[in-house]
């Protein structure tokens, strides 16, 4: 029991000796504004997790922390990496790199001693969100035609010398539609690739 009139000094001594150990250091959440627009970019199945920094918080140095869910499981985790960073995004591909689950995200705005409530994500499901990027074209020119072959865009990998996927193993009803002109007769034929590579006759 202490002395009447006598502060409390343990919860200080215990705040101030955490950060010399290495120890995370609480946050209070006092009000703090929440980042914004809490969104996956997903290309190719490279999902990054991107926000806006508050808007009263313009020119404050601000960090952030990042925590991922799998959707079923029972708790968030955390992304070292993503871990009181200054900017605003984080590459979250190897821990979503299962496309047929689906996963939330938050962020927290944290400042000095003062952090914000999580800012949450919607559910992201990368195999039906994520955009595919453009193909390889590669032509091969005749008198009165063109050869025209496609390569699907590549998964991303989480390590270069891991084997290559192409998007189209993944989505088999993958369709690019091809438009071949004619300058010189003025004539378009447009056609839908599937895979297989497009001839084209160019009849002047």
């Amino acid at each position: 029991m202490r002395a009447p009139g006598r502060p409390a000094l343990r919860p200080l001594l215990l705040l101030l000796l955490a950060a010399p150990w290495g120890l995370a250091v609480p946050c209070v959440s006092d009000g703090l504004p929440k980042p914004a627009n809490i969104t996956f970019l997903s290309i190719n199945m490279k999902n990054v997790l991107q926000w806006n920094r508050p808007e009263d918080l313009q020119g404050v140095k601000v960090t952030y922390t990042v925590q991922y869910f799998i959707y079923g499981q029972k708790k968030w985790l955390n992304k070292s990496e993503c871990r009181n960073i200054s900017r605003t995004y984080c590459d979250l591909s190897a821990e979503t790199s299962d496309y047929e689950h689906q996963y939330y995200a938050k962020v927290k705005a944290i400042w000095g001693t003062e952090c914000s409530k999580w800012a949450e994500s919607g559910r992201f499901y990368p195999f039906l969100e994520t955009q595919i990027g453009p193909p390889e074209v590669a032509l091969t020119v005749g008198d009165k035609s063109i050869s025209v072959v496609l390569t699907a865009p590549e998964k991303w990998k989480r390590n270069p010398e891991d084997i290559p996927i192409s998007m189209q193993q993944i989505y088999s009803n993958l369709k690019y539609n091809v438009s071949v002109s004619n300058t010189k007769s003025n004539r378009t034929v447009s056609l839908q690739w599937n895979g297989a590579y497009v001839h084209v006759l160019l009849c002047s």
